[in-house]
Formats: structure tokens, C-alpha cells, sequence
């Protein structure tokens, strides 16, 4: 992640271009508002039919294009990062599969050592990817409080599972609720 950084700095980067789809797109859209706040670099997320379906594909030069997908096989997204290196874009690929045709067209790959996903709902790569894009802004940002307190996670879901039984028992009293709200 920090040779990624590096490119950044280096590179002068004017802004970033998310490309995901699915569960991935929501955690390009976390970008969106991390990555802003962090860095201070405008984020978009590209649209890739401009590229697949219409063939014009937007100005990428002075862009960080980073890929996020689970399996990395999305031709889409696969084709927004190989669309993006042809013009001379730093590309980044954040995947669960390092040997993915995503991660060979991308300058910079993120593992997200999420190991596989055996259900439908990708919630293992989801929490890897949002955790990677957190890393991500605060390394941008140089912001010791923030990796700190990214390295204290692991012990706070730790700690939140060992209270599965006591939420068992809790859970226990809305078995029959009809309707909820969550705000």
C-alpha cells in the first residue's frame, strides 16, 4: 500500500476514478467520501458501459484509476483499468485474487487476503476493501490516529464475538416484531 502512495505523491495525481460493481460499488462510493476527505482529491466513479458499450472513454492521464472487485474477473472494471493504463493512468487494483485479470492490467495491487467467499452476500471482501480504502486515506493523509485506530479493529471484532451469546438471548426478544426501523 505504501509503494501506492508513493506513486500518488509522485505522480501528482489530480484525481481518482473507482471502478467496481456490486458490493464493491458501495465500497467505491466509501471511497468517494474517505478518499475526498482524506486526500483532498476529487473521487468519481466511472461508468463503465463509456468504455464497453460506447467506446469513448473519458480523459485518464493525470488520474489514479483503482479497480475494486472481489474475484477480479469483471470485464467491465477490467476494461475501465486496461482503458485507463493504455493513456498513461496510475492504476490500482484492490482484489481478493492477485493472479486476476484485473490485477494484471493494474500498476499497484492490493491483496485482500479475505480468503474465498463461500456465500452469495461478499461481506469477507466487503470488510477487506473498505478496510483497504480506510488504510488508503489515512497513509494519504499521513494520519497516525487514524492507522492506529485502524490497527485496533481486529480487537474490537474479537471482542464483539465474544458477546454472541448475550446478543443470542437478546435477539431472543424481537423473534416475533413485525416491523422495525433502523435509523
Amino acid at each position: 500500500m505504501q509503494a501506492l502512495v508513493d506513486a500518488i505523491h509522485s505522480r501528482d495525481i489530480d484525481y481518482v476514478v473507482i471502478a467496481a460493481r456490486g458490493t464493491s460499488d458501495n465500497a467505491g462510493r466509501y471511497a468517494n467520501y474517505l478518499l475526498g476527505a482524506t486526500a483532498g482529491l476529487p473521487v468519481a466513479l466511472a461508468t463503465p458501459s463509456l468504455y464497453t458499450i460506447y467506446g469513448q472513454p473519458p480523459r485518464l492521464r493525470n488520474a489514479l484509476v483503482l479497480g475494486i472487485s472481489q474475484s477480479g474477473k469483471s470485464p467491465d472494471i477490467v476494461s475501465v483499468l486496461a482503458e485507463a493504463r493504455r493513456q498513461g493512468a496510475l492504476t490500482a487494483a484492490f482484489t481478493n485474487v492477485v493472479d486476476s485479470d484485473l490485477a494484471h492490467e493494474a500498476d499497484h495491487v492490493v491483496d485482500l487476503c479475505a480468503g474465498e467467499e463461500k456465500a452469495v452476500a461478499a461481506s469477507k471482501t466487503y470488510t477487506s476493501s473498505l478496510a483497504a480504502v480506510a488504510l488508503l486515506g489515512a497513509l494519504l493523509k499521513g494520519d497516525a490516529t487514524m492507522r492506529a485506530e485502524l490497527q485496533d479493529v481486529p480487537g474490537a471484532v474479537a471482542a464483539a464475538l465474544t458477546m454472541a451469546p448475550s446478543m443470542a438471548q437478546i435477539a431472543e426478544r424481537y423473534r416475533y416484531m413485525r416491523d422495525c426501523v433502523v435509523i
